[in-house]
């Protein structure tokens, strides 16, 4: 039986005014009065989540920063995540030119910081749910250990971020993880740092097997979590390569836990 429900956030919980759907809500406490477990994973930062999930204070797990973070529901950090301070100065310098992205710092003290603040970074920073900050010395920040680096986001066009996405993977290689986590973001993580990783820390915590969990998303940081368990539930309007890696294609957050609950009660019912 499935005992833990885990959905990420934008695109799939979100819709793109970063609001939650009137069923899917619904669905969410259907599953939370049935007794399910639920894990909010995001690549947003655990601040984020909260103000998002505010309705459901305590009742919900959290794996903020594709990983970074995990906490379980009564607060308690169980994983934290950083890059070593000359890997995320060195991530700065050798894309220190790239103008054509826009840059985000995603720091240990869920704190987001970026270089310049010009009109092209505006509408990025209107996505994002906490305030940003604006420094520009960041990369000897980073190097000195005054900040603690736990993501480097970069914005843009698709294509050019699969190309930075290589090269960095291939600077950085051994050092590094990348995902491409929305149409126009690149997400740079530390290595060993990915949202799957950060759920099997989860589900070792609160006792469970990994086919008693159920996954939803719809981005290329959610295949780490649909690797673990044949019950993944991809989006409808997600990507044909993460359509093809889910169990399940799903149009919102409601079709998957209607299917969840239908499918333990055929299991209770064998």
């Amino acid at each position: 039986m499935i005992k833990l429900i885990v959905s990420d956030l934008d695109g799939t919980l979100l819709d793109h005014a970063r609001r939650i759907h009137d069923r899917d809500l619904a669905a969410v406490r259907t599953a939370l009065d049935e007794g399910f477990e639920l894990c909010i994973a995001s690549g947003r930062m655990y601040s984020e989540i909260k103000i998002v999930m505010q309705e459901f204070k305590d009742r919900y797990h959290a794996i903020g920063q594709n990983g970074a973070t995990v906490r379980s529901n009564d607060g308690e950090l169980l994983a934290f995540s950083v890059f070593e301070p000359e890997v995320s100065s060195r991530i700065l310098q050798a894309t220190r030119g790239f103008d054509q992205f826009v840059n985000f710092i995603h720091c240990s003290d869920d704190s987001f910081y970026l270089k310049e603040r010009t009109d092209i970074t505006l509408p990025y920073e209107a996505r994002i749910l906490t305030a940003c900050t604006v420094r520009g010395d960041l990369e000897t920040a980073l190097q000195e250990d005054e900040l603690r680096c736990s993501k480097l986001s970069y914005l843009g066009d698709l294509k050019q971020l699969y190309q930075l996405k290589a090269e960095l993977s291939n600077q950085f290689e051994g050092k590094i993880e990348t995902f491409i986590s929305d149409k126009d973001c690149l997400d740079v993580m530390p290595v060993h740092v990915s949202k799957g990783i950060g759920l099997s820390l989860l589900i070792q915590r609160l006792g469970l097997h990994p086919n008693e969990v159920a996954c939803i998303g719809d981005s290329f940081n959610d295949l780490s979590m649909f690797a673990i368990t044949k019950h993944s539930y991809a989006m409808s309007g997600s990507h044909v390569d993460i359509r093809n890696q889910a169990g399940t294609v799903i149009h919102s957050v409601a079709d998957a836990i209607d299917h969840i609950i239908s499918y333990n009660r055929s299991f209770e019912q064998s």
